[in-house]
């Protein structure tokens, strides 16, 4: 079993051979590879019987659209490979967990210590797992509003472009956040661009043109906001991800394309978000 001085810890990759001992590979698929999701602190507790793990498959590059745990069922991360200049890039699904008892794990798992997952990414993959239960959940009545003239697919279209220089939309719904409001009552809502500063100086102004994109949109839907009747638009703006405070999250849900994200193959011009900002 495994103690307390296990030297496993979440998002560690199990070598190709113990994998396939464990029956989650086969070792004829050169491109799959199995990495640990279980907590470090679960790992090694007595009431954790068995140990999760999510079969991997590798990919050519990373897609914008499926990092900082944007997309609640897939996932890109960038592991460091030992001795090897390019970094492994492996795809992750919600769909593809496993589960295997802790004993037959210590037995048989072995760990590839020539691939390591850096710390940033650990912790964007501790957003994803935790976002598959933690994503909020807004009125059925505004989400019904939302999807008046294919407005996702249009919001999607808007994003895309710049996906890898932006956080995610975080919208504000004030007082109405969790109210079914009645026909002919609009939803007031703020949205916030949020952008990585991180990702360079002219990430601002893209963030600006999404944000004003997106207002135009929204107009054009439903009406400038002292006229709608279904959702007027108050404020939409870029904020960097420096400028989000914990009293601002707290206020605040990131939305995600929840009824896109359930095709789950070949997306196109899909863009989800995360739950939190990473």
């Amino acid at each position: 079993m495994l103690e307390r001085d296990t030297q496993w810890r979440q998002g560690d990759v199990l070598t190709c051979e113990s994998a396939a001992a464990l029956n989650l590979i086969d070792t004829a698929d050169g491109g799959a590879r199995v990495i640990v999701i279980t907590h470090d602190c679960d790992l090694p507790h007595k009431d954790e019987p068995e140990v999760e793990l999510i079969v991997a498959k590798a990919v050519e590059r990373i897609d914008p659209l499926y990092t900082y745990a944007k997309n609640p069922r897939r996932l890109h991360l960038a592991y460091e490979v030992a001795r090897q200049g390019s970094p492994l890039f492996l795809e992750l699904r919600q769909s593809h967990r496993r589960s295997v008892p802790k004993a037959d794990f210590s037995q048989w798992a072995r760990q590839d210590t020539s691939i390591v997952l850096p710390i940033d990414a650990k912790r964007i993959l501790k957003q994803w797992l935790a976002a598959r239960y933690g994503r909020p959940a807004f009125p059925n009545e505004f989400e019904r509003r939302l999807r008046k003239g294919n407005l996702e697919r249009k919001i999607a279209k808007i994003l895309q472009p710049d996906a890898q220089y932006l956080i995610g939309l975080f919208f504000d719904l004030g007082q109405q956040r969790g109210i079914e409001a009645p026909e002919g009552e609009p939803y007031a809502l703020s949205i916030s661009v949020v952008y990585d500063t991180a990702k360079g100086v002219d990430v601002r102004r893209l963030a600006e043109q999404a944000a004003t994109k997106l207002r135009t949109l929204f107009e054009q839907v439903y009406g400038k906001a002292e006229v709608a009747s279904e959702i007027a638009l108050d404020h939409c703006e870029a904020v960097a991800d420096i400028s989000m405070t914990l009293a601002d999250l707290r206020r605040v849900d990131q939305w995600r394309l929840e009824s896109l994200s359930l095709q789950d193959e070949d997306q196109g011009d899909f863009l989800a978000v995360g739950e939190m900002p990473v």
